[in-house]
């Protein structure tokens, strides 16, 4: 058939311009909820977006907006090369949806069911005792849309007999498929508890509630000139909302999708090593989770030991000799990585990188070795092959390379793979407690077909029930849920409601061994925040500067909005989610070199008031990391130390016995005093 031209960059023409396949990508779309009732804004097309502009994600109400997962067709020839991206201007296109939220229908939520530590654990269902379990199950069945700039379209459902919109399918300007999640609603019909303090298994597993999010397939029906092609459908899941949008994981849910297809075969390791795209990534997230977290600001900001955004550092990290000369730098490189857990801990050690909790963590600190999440066995041979050497430093003046910030200014030939890769940067893989987008059946590589891309249950085909409770060897049998999937099977693993596990997922639960790390989701879910009036304040110059320094190394708890019981703050949480804090980049570089020109900055909404969003008003609680100078040296110990000292003002939890008390999927094996 003939070839639609192409309207975007080729670093290739393709041998053959006829196509006789298409498929949609990304193949695993991430949409997020939002409480704006009507903007919305579509989510990263490529891995290292260009940061938004300061309010960006809030509209002018201060309502957070959705984020939507833009679908997009790319036309293959038979030799599987790119022929165009096909548009409502090339193509006709019509597109259907089928998500759906089962959660309250599936089991609860307790632990990771493919890891040792489960192999004792039954789970009952959620709402055991509602007979009629197809009323659980909110089902948006198939919706259709096409054309340029369609009127949406919802994807609605019911929760036992209570209508819930869980979606909304709309196309752009160009007919691509843009899907919108719910808006963040959670309730119960019944008013039944969100949570029984006598209960811990009543812990994200809230009968009585349900939640807006949802998954299912997307697919599309493609015809160009009249003749009709096959399409490779893809996959939506809608997740709670990304608190802070520029920020990665250590290990996101692409280094696990990526590692997981190379095991299988499915995809290459890299070839020859790039230190800004391989290596550098891997080091540089620790450095940005200092803006969430006040342990690793400590161990990787700007005046920590391992400030992996210092240029001075860097440098001598990607620095390689002409070869057969002394490499001044080579025992540095070997220390950096022998910091790193691998993949297989022989123990629960809570020291290697990073500091972020594992599958099977417990309070205080168990012998497991999935006590703390470890870094996929791709990344950890790319440092081991960057500790030996074996790379390129491919600095462009001195800085590590940047790949495209827009999706157009990526090749043709490299779109599909960028975008699906784009959808999964900014996802967690750590830890599965359930997580915050997807959780642990993900690791298993019999729920694909073919990278990033869901193997589909054929409509109308039930899946096998297993009955009032599920083991380990039911969830993982060959005939197991672990395999092909069906609208909401996806999604139905996670917390009910989302709000509830969102609020609880802190840092730092042992106290006395460390009040800020280890940590659940920082990149995701904040832990302790630098807010929008400490940073005015930092950035005054008309301020003496030790109110300045006093600003800056104030960081609040993030969590500091929520109030009262375990349960009242879950059911806060519900209400309140969209006006939390949202961790934002601002520049100026006027204020270097005493502090740093680029700083993520908190901002909260309208429903949380001015003394919870931490205005410096009110008495910062010391608890500095590190031994700080004098107040009268304040001024030179910032010049020489711009991160030396730190102070939290409403840590994550006021004592160790509240610690204890928190609601969390773990064991507690034992008290500490």
């Amino acid at each position: 058939m003939t070839t639609p031209s192409a309207s975007t960059p080729s670093d290739t023409t393709p041998s053959d311009g006829t196509i006789v396949r298409a498929a949609i990508h990304p193949g695993i779309g991430l949409a997020r909820v939002g409480n704006s009732v009507d903007e919305f804004y579509i989510g990263p097309l490529v891995p290292d977006p260009a940061s938004k502009p300061q309010g960006f994600y809030r509209d002018a109400t201060g309502a957070l907006k959705r984020e939507a997962a833009q679908f997009r067709i790319y036309g293959y020839n038979a030799a599987g090369e790119v022929v165009a991206e096909l548009t409502a201007d090339n193509a006709d296109i019509t597109w259907t949806a089928h998500v759906a939220n089962s959660k309250a229908a599936w089991y609860q939520w307790q632990i990771a069911m493919d890891i040792p530590e489960a192999a004792g654990t039954v789970l009952p269902l959620r709402n055991a005792t509602v007979a009629d379990r197809a009323s659980l199950t909110i089902d948006a069945g198939p919706q259709s849309i096409s054309g340029k700039n369609a009127a949406p379209v919802d994807c609605s459902g019911a929760y036992t007999g209570v209508p819930v919109k869980i979606g909304e399918l709309r196309t752009d300007e160009h007919g691509r498929l843009l899907f919108l999640g719910g808006h963040g609603v959670s309730a119960s019909p019944t008013n039944t508890p969100i949570y029984i303090p006598t209960d811990p298994n009543s812990f994200i597993n809230a009968d009585g509630w349900y939640d807006d999010t949802c998954d299912g397939p997307i697919s599309a029906k493609v015809t160009i000139g009249g003749q009709s092609i096959p399409v490779d459908s893809a996959w939506v899941v809608t997740a709670p909302p990304n608190y802070a949008p520029q920020l990665k994981s250590e290990r996101t849910l692409y280094d696990l999708l990526y590692d997981l297809y190379i095991q299988a075969g499915w995809m290459q390791a890299p070839g020859t090593l790039s230190f800004s795209h391989d290596v550098y990534p891997i080091l540089q997230r620790l450095s940005g989770l200092q803006w969430v977290n006040q342990g690793f600001a400590t161990q990787y900001g700007e005046d920590g030991p391992h400030p992996f955004e210092d240029p001075a550092f860097v440098a001598r990290l990607a620095s390689k000799p002409p070869a057969g000369q002394y490499d001044p730098n080579a025992e540095l490189r070997r220390q950096v990585f022998n910091s790193f857990r691998p993949p297989n801990p022989p123990d629960g050690n809570q020291l290697p990188w990073p500091w972020i909790y594992g599958d099977a963590m417990e309070v205080p600190a168990g012998p497991s070795p999935r006590q703390n999440a470890a870094i996929s066995q791709t990344q950890f041979t790319i440092l081991q092959r960057w500790a030996n050497g074996d790379f390129v430093d491919d600095r462009v003046g001195g800085l590590p390379a940047t790949g495209p910030s827009d999706i157009d200014q990526v090749p043709l030939a490299a779109q599909p793979a960028t975008i699906d890769r784009a959808a999964m940067e900014f996802c967690l893989a750590d830890a599965f407690h359930p997580g915050c987008e997807m959780t642990w059946p993900m690791r298993h590589i019999t729920m694909y077909r073919a990278p990033f891309r869901i193997l589909e249950r054929p409509p109308g085909q039930p899946e096998p029930d297993y009955g009032p409770t599920l083991d380990q060897a039911q969830a993982l049998a060959p005939d197991g849920p672990l395999h092909a999937q069906a609208p909401g099977d996806i999604n139905r693993w996670m917390g009910l409601p989302w709000q509830a596990d969102t609020a609880f997922c802190r840092a730092g639960y042992d106290t006395a061994y460390d009040p800020y790390a280890p940590t659940f989701w920082p990149a995701r879910v904040p832990n302790h925040v630098l807010t929008a009036d400490d940073y005015a304040i930092v950035v005054d110059k008309t301020q003496p500067m030790s109110k300045r320094i006093d600003a800056f190394s104030n960081r609040t708890s993030w969590n500091k909005p929520l109030h009262g019981t375990t349960a009242q703050q879950m059911v806060q949480m519900t209400h309140i989610f969209g006006s939390m804090g949202l961790v934002e980049p601002r520049f100026d570089a006027s204020v270097a070199p005493d502090f740093p020109a680029l700083m993520m900055v908190a901002s909260y909404g309208p429903d949380v008031a001015p003394a919870d969003a931490g205005t410096t008003s009110d008495a910062a609680v010391a608890a500095p990391p590190r031994a700080v100078a004098k107040a009268s040296d304040a001024e030179a110990s910032l010049k020489a130390h711009p991160m030396a000292q730190l102070r939290l003002s409403g840590v994550n939890f006021a004592s160790q016995s509240e610690a204890d008390a928190a609601p969390l999927p773990v064991r507690r094996t034992r008290t500490t005093d």
